[in-house]
């Protein structure tokens, strides 16, 4: 059985440093050279920042104390080492960033009308156009302030200045206008995803096949910005669903949209999927979902999605976590014995750090 999830469109996406054990692996592919001389308009991908931005520890003894690397539990800090190193200074540098603007009666929409700001590991930057009216000029230098103030307030290389021909708020036109483009056309057929990229001000799309000569014209000669154009093919990922949620289904600890209405809790499924947004569980958006066939053991009178859909509800019970919001459970082995005439299923959880063993009785 197979059902074809939407299309995930998408603005301009954050990307935040949660963990993700072994996150799969896009397979990538580029225009020719031809198609890059044929269309002036048309990159192969976003470029990534030029600046590399501070960790945790090439700080000062004195400044690592500015930051509460307590609250990170030491299962966060074994899953993703890399945590520690960016995750207190973006969001204390960020906390002073906001505050510092408010002080001065901004906000970040009055920045998207002259430039943007994104972060490079736990340094800010901060772009600003060019060419800014007298009116402009003025935003920029209360926003100059800051800068000096988290320099002082951190280091030199806490905050980092960049000069753009158009801003946030510019490209975000720009977006929409790329939506237009896209909608009924026959790129939209093969379309993952669409947004901007950072540093650059470039718009982005993401499809699952190459375009034809006469798509890459369309976006050519519409585009007013250049646009990055990006072949993913879906990844494949074989696995037990342990929870449902509205449209949603947790698999191998990736929380997918687009779930079919006919996916439960106990169902073997292949999904194909494109981007995953780390965190814990990691999220992705399901292409197309395949419910695989439900095994029945010689012997046992249950089959594998009921057994499975009885462990869960077991092993819930089981770790009992302060929070049950968090209580995930992803399977590693299943296994009927029959003999003992019972199953065995063995689970990874984001509550316990051992495995969690499950034995369920066969009726």
């Amino acid at each position: 059985m197979k059902d074809i999830g939407g299309i995930l469109l998408f603005g301009l996406l954050l990307l935040s440093s949660c963990s993700q054990s072994e996150p799969p692996q896009e397979k990538n592919k580029s225009m020719s050279a031809d198609h890059k001389e044929s269309y002036e308009m048309i990159v192969d991908a976003c470029p990534e920042p030029t600046y590399d931005g501070q960790t945790f520890d090439e700080l000062s003894a004195e400044e690592k104390e500015l930051y509460d690397v307590g609250e990170m539990s030491d299962e966060m800090k074994e899953r993703n080492p890399d945590l520690l190193q960016v995750t207190p200074l973006q969001s204390k540098r960020q906390e002073f960033f906001r505050d510092s603007i408010s002080e001065k009666g901004y906000t970040l929409d009055d920045l998207r009308n002259i430039g943007e700001m994104y972060m490079v590991e736990g340094t800010i930057i901060l772009q600003f156009k060019d060419q800014l009216t007298e009116e402009e000029q003025k935003v920029k230098e209360s926003f100059m302030k800051t800068v000096k103030e988290i320099k002082q307030k951190f280091n030199e290389n806490a905050i980092h200045t960049e000069k753009v021909e158009i801003s946030a708020n510019e490209l975000r036109e720009q977006h929409d206008a790329l939506s237009g483009i896209l909608d009924g056309s026959s790129i939209e057929n093969k379309l993952w995803g669409y947004g901007t990229c950072t540093p650059s001000k470039q718009l982005k799309i993401e499809v699952t096949e190459q375009l034809t000569e006469e798509e890459l014209k369309l976006l050519n000669e519409n585009a007013e910005v250049e646009i990055a154009v990006q072949v993913n093919e879906p990844s494949q990922l074989e696995g037990y669903v342990t929870e449902v949620r509205g449209n949603e289904m947790l698999v191998d600890m990736i929380w997918f949209s687009n779930r079919p209405d006919a996916v439960k809790v106990g169902d073997h499924v292949n999904v194909s999927y494109t981007n995953v947004m780390e965190s814990l569980p990691a999220q992705a958006g399901a292409m197309e979902t395949e419910i695989l066939k439900d095994s029945q053991p010689e012997g046992a009178d249950m089959k594998t999605s009921a057994a499975i859909k009885k462990a869960v509800d077991q092993a819930k019970e089981k770790i009992q976590s302060p929070s049950h919001e968090s209580e995930y459970l992803s399977v590693r082995e299943i296994e009927y014995n029959k003999d003992h005439d019972q199953w065995g299923v063995l689970f990874e959880t984001t509550v316990e750090e051992e495995m969690v063993e499950i034995q369920v009785k066969d009726e």
